[in-house]
């Protein structure tokens, strides 16, 4: 539903275009891509780029190749710039994009109340990236970021690290979503020849560029015919520093340092270089490292974990411990010898293929499918289970497509005592994960209205679902129906083929049986040529039975729990006053009150409970 609704998303964030760097570039990539693919798309950031000669401050409106930029203000430090006119410029966007652990992620969050916002939060490596007070950063982290990601309804890390570390103060709502990055920008610019190692990105503390110089000084004692280049925007390691240091080591004839080079010269550079190295401590990602290696320079890499990840995806590079100078030789020697075996192998063609998983058009379309989940717009997170959005029409088209074309589909329907199962049973919750789940009830329609504003389109309960969908798509199924007593499976296979005659009616099967016939009952509807299987069996069981088979039923496995006893007369329905006004449940609770008195009263304080709970820790993912 809705998937193809154009979005206004707004990113902010503190630094953009002119400005360069590791962020910047993710910002503009990503928006660009938006920017294709028809959203509208806004950033605002900051009216003064850190460290650099570009005059401020910088334009208030400006334009990037479709990208709408709104520059403000701000006073106090860069590493915590205050801008608090921020959400001045929110105005009528559908989702606000924060890039970054910063003032605005901490003022957005805390504003929400006022600005109304839907917010998502990209980690970009947190602020750990150097050691300058790192407890009152962990003790911030701790506590005020703690604080501060309720108010974000999908944290989305950009590495793995990023994400173990984010999940110690945010166990729900943190989705990983690897970096991507233009690997067009600077493919196959290396001629892989001469003999000259780079450097290029921010000249930042965390990127060890001192230890860089120290460990480039040690490897020219056995290799002594090679250059170095240090490029890049000095973001507080200053270019006097490092020629300080280069004139230290005696190495001044074998290393250039170029200042902020624009693509054109970088690209230049790279061309005449045919190793990437970085000493960095701290990465939250690691895009420079992905952008030389789909220039086809070999990368050098400090042992970190986004570097060890970066080298398992693309299939090579050498992992070096910088920190350690007397492992420096054995290092070099390894190097060498791992830098042989690239030159013999590597091709143009070979190398792409290897970083084509870090390109940006799966990266992008993660980032707008979870847009659309916490707009709610596709799916709704309603306690531990992601209830799809459908009407009565979008869910009939949907199985009917699947049950022709005979792909394996699950499909279950969740009510108020689904969402409780789930909470307590890790199984079930799992059986969930790759399920079509419909919503059914009272229940889920006030929790959708608690966490996105609005209820869901149509009350698709089981109930009266399934026979809609009997009718509607007539000669396109061909059911086999299980569950209940034999009794009961039988009789609703006789009322389905009575009731609805364009149904073909491929046979039927008890529920009463044990885990070792399951490879026999699933050959049975197999050889029966059934499309649709309808599974009334009970929760938790039918959904946990239907996830573990339904990949090797070629069709759609449906969960029905009570239906094939309504159907056929073994429990009474409430009668249709009751249902208009979605009372069906207490008339239930009054036909069985020593079954269900557990189930509704008690089950529905603790399910609204947990929507609360949820409403307060802010994620919808």
């Amino acid at each position: 539903m809705q998937n193809d609704k154009s979005l206004k998303i707004i990113h902010v964030t503190r630094q953009f275009s002119p400005g360069v760097g590791g962020l910047e570039n993710f910002v503009k990539d990503l928006a660009l891509k938006q920017v294709s693919d028809g959203h509208n798309v806004r950033t605002v950031s900051l009216d003064r780029i850190f460290n650099s000669k570009i005059p401020a401050p910088l334009p208030d409106v400006d334009n990037h190749r479709g990208i709408e930029i709104r520059r403000i203000p701000f006073f106090g430090t860069k590493r915590y710039p205050i801008a608090p006119t921020v959400i001045n410029y929110l105005d009528d966007a559908d989702i606000v994009h924060v890039h970054a652990i910063d003032f605005f992620c901490d003022y957005l969050s805390f504003t929400r109340l006022l600005h109304g916002k839907k917010l998502v939060l990209t980690t970009h490596g947190g602020f750990f990236h150097t050691t300058f007070m790192q407890f009152f950063k962990r003790l911030y982290f701790e506590t005020i970021t703690r604080m501060t990601l309720t108010g974000y309804r999908a944290v989305i890390a950009c590495s793995a690290e990023d994400a173990r570390v984010f999940r110690q103060v945010r166990k729900e709502g943190v989705v990983e979503i690897q970096n991507a990055v233009d690997i067009g920008k600077f493919a196959g610019v290396s001629a892989r020849a001469g003999q000259t190692i780079i450097y290029f990105g921010r000249l930042a503390p965390n990127k060890g560029l001192i230890t860089t110089l120290q460990w480039f000084a040690n490897f020219l004692k056995g290799q002594p015919g090679w250059n170095m280049i240090i490029a890049g925007q000095p973001m507080g390691v200053e270019i006097a520093d490092l020629n300080a240091e280069i004139e230290r080591l005696g190495i001044a004839g074998q290393v250039t340092i170029v200042e902020s080079p624009p693509d054109e010269e970088l690209s230049a550079l790279i061309g005449r270089s045919k190793l990437f190295v970085s000493a960095s401590t701290y990465e939250g990602f690691g895009l420079a490292a992905v952008e030389a290696a789909s220039a086809g320079l070999y990368p050098l890499l400090s042992s970190i974990p986004p570097y060890h990840a970066i080298v398992e995806r693309l299939g090579y590079g050498t992992l070096f411990d910088f920190t350690d100078p007397k492992s420096w030789a054995d290092g070099n020697a390894r190097l060498m010898s791992d830098l042989k075996k690239f030159e013999n192998s590597a091709t143009d063609e070979n190398i792409q293929n290897a970083v084509s998983s870090f390109a940006w058009k799966d990266v992008a379309d993660k980032y707008e499918r979870t847009y659309r989940e916490v707009l709610g717009l596709t799916r709704r997170r309603i306690g531990r289970v992601h209830v799809d959005v459908h009407s009565y029409d979008s869910a009939t088209d949907f199985i009917t497509r699947a049950a022709q074309s005979r792909t394996p589909t699950m499909v279950t329907f969740a009510n108020a005592h689904t969402i409780n199962v789930a909470a307590r049973y890790p199984e079930m919750e799992k059986a969930l994960e790759n399920a079509t789940v419909l919503n059914d009830g009272v229940g889920v329609d006030l929790a959708s209205k608690i966490l996105y504003r609005e209820k869901f389109p149509e009350n698709l309960n089981g109930t009266d679902f399934v026979p809609h969908l009997l009718a509607k798509a007539g000669g396109a199924l061909s059911v086999f129906v299980l569950g209940s007593t034999p009794e009961v499976a039988r009789a609703a296979a006789d009322h389905i083929g009575q009731k609805f005659p364009a149904v073909t009616v491929a046979g039927y099967h008890h529920g009463f049986f044990g885990g070792d016939e399951d490879a026999n009952i699933c050959e049975m509807i197999r050889e029966s040529g059934a499309n649709l299987v309808l599974v009334g069996m009970g929760q938790p069981r039918q959904e946990i039975w239907a996830s573990r088979h339904y990949a090797d039923i070629p069709g759609v496995t449906i969960c029905v729990g009570a239906l094939l006893d309504f159907i056929t007369g073994r429990f009474k329905r409430a009668p249709m006053s009751w249902r208009r006004r979605k009372l069906e449940w207490l008339y239930r609770l009054i036909q069985e009150p020593r079954r269900l008195t557990g189930r509704y009263l008690i089950g529905n304080v603790m399910f609204v409970g947990r929507i609360l709970a949820q409403r307060i820790a802010g994620y919808r993912v």
